[in-house]
């Protein structure tokens, strides 16, 4: 379980001085963990996703999130979990905040008051409630505990996806144009969120025969909610082109590229774990690339461990011509990008 300290100011501070982090980040990321806890305390039934559950998935937390996002089955009576979870320390109150959605979404959202020991004054986490039925095909049991976090025996443990589940998730909302996050309409830093998501996912996801079906179900109730023309495979495109884009680091789409750069220049003060650049986004997005045809050629994800072998080979389609210099500046991220170039040969063949 958590302890008291946690919430207290010394601990903030000291997460400050070991991560040079912004410490009202750092205090949402340890309050938000609050909230996960005292909804498991109540008994709750809820599936944990978004963003925030990646920091129990990875043995280390690399992004800074601050709000908690759950799946909850249609009809689940959640007022009277919530009013008792919002007396459970370090938390005041809870309000319901009334927003009108865009699309076809069954939610609601709530405000959980703490005292902030950083400001000295009142602040919120927030709860997001998405009613539909589950669509992951592998759940697993993670107990409340990482790297920010000051905790005892016993643990208290949530469900959420898997490290395969979750990736496919996360593939859906990096895809721009579809059934992700939409560029230029002030979320630049939100997208680029789900893009850095990615990327650290596709380190630790164990099994690809598990990310395809999930990605279906995923993108399809996706697709109905936003009642937009497309199916699945028009959705992996967009994916593709928006890491196309960021890999050429802005030869292809270049509209859009300074829009990416500034959402990275946003994202940099949540990273917990490095100091991010988009140079780095770049490498990473030829590894997306590499997934994206993977799941359209229904090929196995194989990760590189021998870089080398690849540097003699030619990028030999023309939509990658503009990754040729990586194979200078960054030899693993061009391994992927020759693998990917052979998938496509095969998808157009």
């Amino acid at each position: 379980m958590l302890l008291q300290e946690n919430f207290a100011e010394e601990h903030i501070r000291e997460l400050q001085r070991t991560s040079r982090r912004d410490p009202v980040l750092l205090e949402r990321a340890v309050y938000a963990f609050g909230l996960l806890e005292a909804l498991a305390k109540v008994g709750m039934p809820f599936i944990f996703k978004g963003g925030t559950c990646l920091m129990l998935l990875m043995e280390h937390p690399r992004r800074l999130s601050t709000d908690i996002d759950i799946i909850a089955e249609p009809g689940t009576d959640l007022d009277k979990y919530l009013d008792r979870a919002s007396e459970i320390f370090p938390f005041k109150a809870v309000e319901e905040q009334k927003w009108i959605g865009k699309n076809n979404i069954e939610k609601r959202h709530f405000k959980f008051t703490y005292d902030s020991p950083i400001n000295n004054r009142p602040f919120y986490i927030l709860l997001d409630v998405l009613f539909e039925h589950n669509h992951y095909s592998e759940l697993v049991q993670k107990e409340i505990q990482n790297d920010l976090l000051l905790t005892e025996p016993e643990y208290l443990t949530v469900s959420l996806p898997s490290a395969n589940c979750i990736l496919a998730d996360k593939l859906t909302a990096f895809a721009p144009h579809t059934t992700g996050i939409p560029l230029n309409c002030g979320k630049d830093m939100e997208v680029m969120k789900q893009f850095y998501d990615v990327s650290s996912l596709l380190e630790i996801f164990t099994d690809f025969q598990q990310i395809g079906p999930t990605y279906g179900k995923i993108a399809q109730a996706e697709i109905a909610y936003r009642r937009i023309e497309s199916n699945s495979k028009d959705c992996l495109w967009d994916t593709f082109e928006a890491a196309l884009c960021i890999a050429s680091r802005g030869k292809v789409s270049k509209e859009e590229y300074p829009i990416y750069v500034k959402g990275i220049r946003e994202l940099r003060s949540h990273i917990y774990a490095e100091n991010y650049t988009p140079e780095i986004a770049a490498g990473r997005a030829a590894k997306i690339m590499y997934m994206v045809a993977c799941l359209l050629s229904d090929t196995e994800y194989l990760r590189v461990n021998d870089y080398a072998k690849f540097l003699d080979m030619k990028i030999e389609q023309e939509k990658l011509a503009s990754l040729r210099y990586m194979r200078k500046v960054n030899p693993a991220a061009y391994a992927y990008v020759i693998k990917t170039d052979r998938l496509l040969a095969e998808l157009q063949g």
